[in-house]
């Protein structure tokens, strides 16, 4: 268990900082799958922590508030599971290779190292620009893995990784859309409300509590 952990932690401070030993490790290593699979959880774990004024405004029960922790675990690598099969699927169009679909999935798996900062999207007047931050410095954990699958060649595995979040983006505007619904339902049900307060209004409201009225000094 301990030696689990330890993995575990070193990964993250492996792939925050881009280094390429640990995209080394994932591609030879089947073994890291639960490593890997632990890291996307908590990283939609800490995201939802991030958003949990949302369940406290919305009077979410103990119990729920923790089912809903691991249900938005489960959706967030889900979302991976997605992003790695466009991934995977543009460079076999456009880059014929040897590489295998679940390697890819354990590098995208690394993107979501960044994302255990997601509690911070709390914070007021600054958290819309930690999740933007957050989400390009996951794009970037997995360009670094895909580049270094490549074997250094930036340039498709920049097509392939771009290409497969646009197609994800454009995809759950449109065709995923039922999907999409049915995420939604799966969390509203987990976490037991229809969540008519969104975070958004929340800090909108802190917001204009601290603000000074107008025309005050």
């Amino acid at each position: 268990m301990f030696e689990f952990l330890g993995n575990v932690l070193q990964g993250i401070g492996e792939a925050l900082r881009l280094n390429p030993r640990v995209f080394e490790i994932v591609e030879r290593y089947p073994n890291t799958n639960w490593v890997i699979l632990m890291i996307a959880i908590l990283g939609g774990a800490s995201m939802l922590v991030g958003q949990s004024v949302i369940l406290f405004v919305n009077r979410v029960r103990p119990g729920r508030f923790v089912l809903s922790l691991v249900v938005n675990g489960i959706i967030f690598a889900t979302s991976l599971l997605i992003w790695a099969i466009a991934i995977w699927a543009t460079g076999q169009v456009l880059f014929p290779n040897d590489i295998s679909f679940r390697t890819v999935m354990r590098m995208v798996g690394l993107g979501a190292t960044p994302y255990l900062f997601g509690f911070l999207v709390l914070i007021p007047y600054l958290g819309t620009f930690i999740g933007r931050v957050l989400s390009v410095w996951s794009f970037l954990v997995v360009l670094a893995g895909i580049t270094f699958l490549a074997n250094g060649a930036l340039w498709p595995a920049l097509v392939c990784v771009g290409l497969g979040y646009l197609l994800v983006t454009v995809g759950s505007a449109t065709i995923g859309r039922p999907i999409l619904a049915v995420r939604n339902w799966l969390f509203k049900t987990a976490a037991g409300t229809t969540f008519d307060l969104a975070l958004d209004d929340v800090l909108d409201h802190f917001a204009n509590e601290k603000s000074p009225p107008k025309g005050g000094r």
